[in-house]
């Protein structure tokens, strides 16, 4: 194999893929990535066996001397790229002993290589299941106002992750790590008969948010018993290369999500109506002061009037008075200020409401102006 090939060219198609790549994975070949070069299509692919990116463009004209395949360290790779300079031609060759050099300039690199052929890939002939139509736009904003609240670690591995759902006309997506629920649906449309559940893991969310545009572009999602597939295409940043098409694939996690619905508290009779950049800021604020460890601000309501207060072991204190809309009985919770915090972040609009029942039950928390967003924060045990 050998191709010649301007550096931010190969650079582009190189970092849709190389963040399925661990450096250290157990099998040594997933450290790398697989390169095929064909007379007109330039093609790399990254793996854990968790994930797998194909990302996939078209060479110039005489740009591949001799087609081929390989695999090359990712990360060595990338930051050998990374490295050159900004107009830098890469000529990559594969020699007869099947070692990988790269020459730019008066720079010379040799890398190792492992056989193409037993690069492992995940099973995708299959294309059974679930059809959902989305643009990109909105599935990149379902992920980035749910992800905050996937389980970091927990023994509940089924946390961990993002829940997939798909209801007749409308894809949504909840997170929870057992202290706050996350919630954002969109319109789709689906080949869907019944209600379908997918959990798609953390790294795969992360992933997704990384290769999603905010285009109205629409995506196929293919969601299996097994794997969730979807083809990607962006523009190259590289005005002389042509689009850049990923094809994504995850493995989902094996379990079954708590019934998301039986958290959400109903009928919360005590409403609170908090500007949203005066109530975020104030937060802030107090919070310099909490407990560095559990982080709780107090938040007492009355009539018109929000009080945060926050004190730890250092009898350090911090209050602030808010005017708000509230016209119940008075009433005071603690809160983990971050927990609150996340979820102003990814609240756009002027006002939040929160909805009460009791000091130590759930809080409903939402844009008024906003209801496919749904937020669900548990107080503090005092």
């Amino acid at each position: 194999m050998r191709l010649k090939i301007a550096k931010e060219s190969l650079v582009n198609v190189l970092s849709h893929v190389v963040g399925a790549v661990e450096r250290r994975h157990t099998l040594n070949i997933l450290s790398n990535v697989k390169i095929q070069a064909t007379d007109h299509a330039l093609t790399i692919t990254g793996s854990d066996l968790e994930v797998e990116l194909v990302a996939s463009t078209t060479l110039a004209e005489g740009a591949c001397l001799q087609v081929g395949e390989t695999t090359v360290p990712a990360r060595k790779l990338m930051d050998i790229c990374k490295s050159l300079p900004t107009a830098a031609l890469i000529d990559l060759h594969i020699t007869e002993d099947q070692r990988c050099i790269l020459k730019s300039g008066n720079s010379r690199f040799v890398l190792g290589t492992l056989p193409a052929e037993d690069y492992p890939l995940l099973n995708t002939e299959n294309s059974q299941g679930t059809q959902v139509q989305v643009t990109q736009r909105e599935l990149k904003r379902l992920f980035e106002k749910t992800a905050f609240a996937m389980a970091v670690q927990d023994v509940r591995f089924y946390l961990t992750g993002t829940l997939l759902e798909i209801d007749e006309n409308q894809l949504r997506a909840v997170t929870t790590d057992g202290h706050r629920l996350a919630l954002c649906e969109v319109l789709a449309s689906s080949n869907a008969t019944q209600l379908v559940q997918a959990i798609v893991p953390r790294k795969a969310v992360a992933e997704l948010q990384r290769l999603l545009s905010i285009e109205d572009e629409q995506l196929r999602l293919l969601i299996g018993r097994e794997l969730l597939n979807v083809t990607i295409t962006t523009p190259s940043r590289d005005k002389e290369q042509g689009e850049i098409t990923v094809r994504f694939t995850t493995k989902l996690i094996d379990g079954k999500f708590p019934d998301y619905r039986r958290v959400i508290p109903r009928g919360g009779d005590k409403v609170a109506q908090i500007a949203h950049d005066v109530f975020k800021q104030s937060l802030q604020r107090v919070a310099i002061l909490s407990n560095e460890k559990l982080r709780g601000v107090f938040l007492s309501f009355n009539p018109d009037v929000l009080q945060l207060r926050a004190n730890n072991p250092e009898q350090d204190e911090a209050i602030e008075d808010l005017a708000i809309q509230y016209q119940n009985a008075s009433m005071e919770m603690s809160f983990n200020a971050q927990y609150l915090l996340d979820v102003l972040n990814v609240l756009d609009g002027d006002d939040v409401s929160m909805t009460m029942s009791e000091a130590n039950q759930s809080v409903l928390v939402q844009d008024p102006a906003h209801t496919d967003q749904t937020y669900v924060v548990m107080p503090m045990r005092v």
